[in-house]
């Protein structure tokens, strides 16, 4: 049998990141950006694609007609973007403003470059599930629904089990024990001090 060590280091996950940098010469960062990616094990590194300047992106809402360059990693160890994105910045020397890093599984990523080659829908009023009227229900559902919102059902078991109270109203306390359920404030009191008196 193999112990854990050993299903440990058969595995070979990969973590798969998009690294968007904002107005950034990559050809003078690239080395220190692979020195900051080897912390978690850089296996790949894509090569770097420019985009297409556009007055508002979507990654960097902060900077107007903004020049973006897209790389694809892939890293041995797991890490969450935002980790990645700090140490990009801190050891890269590249402002955090200008670093986005996703998941290129993100759904959002998914739909922008529309990687399944779907029919990208607009949204159409009165289209979403949630709005639509519920099909109409069979027979089978309506006699459930007829039995489950009938009281009797209910009631009968109810009746079906009985409870029984044992004694009465003079059984402890009342006329039969009148000292029983005084409180506090029925003792007498005293004229003595608690603190210290004699």
């Amino acid at each position: 049998m193999k112990n854990f060590l050993d299903y440990l280091t058969e595995v070979d996950k990969t973590y798969e990141f998009r690294i968007k940098l904002a107005n950034v010469d990559v050809s003078e960062c690239l080395d220190r950006l692979r020195n900051a990616l080897d912390a978690y094990g850089l296996t790949t590194l894509g090569e770097a694609k420019r985009l297409p300047i556009q007055a508002n992106d979507i990654d960097f809402p902060s900077m107007p007609n903004v020049e973006v360059h897209l790389m694809d990693a892939v890293l041995k160890y797991p890490v969450n973007d935002a980790q990645l994105r700090a140490i990009i910045s801190e050891r890269a020397g590249i402002p955090a403003s200008q670093v986005f890093v996703v998941s290129p599984n993100n759904p959002e990523e998914i739909w922008r470059w529309n990687l399944e080659g779907n029919e990208i829908k607009e949204y159409v009023q009165g289209d979403a599930e949630l709005v639509k009227n519920l099909p109409a229900a069979t027979a089978e559902q309506k006699a459930a629904s007829k039995f489950y919102s009938e009281a009797g059902s209910f009631l009968k078991e109810l009746k079906e089990v009985e409870s029984k109270i044992e004694g009465n109203d003079n059984t402890i306390g009342g006329e039969a024990n009148p000292a029983h359920g005084k409180t506090t404030n029925d003792l007498p009191t005293g004229d003595a001090s608690p603190v210290g008196s004699k």
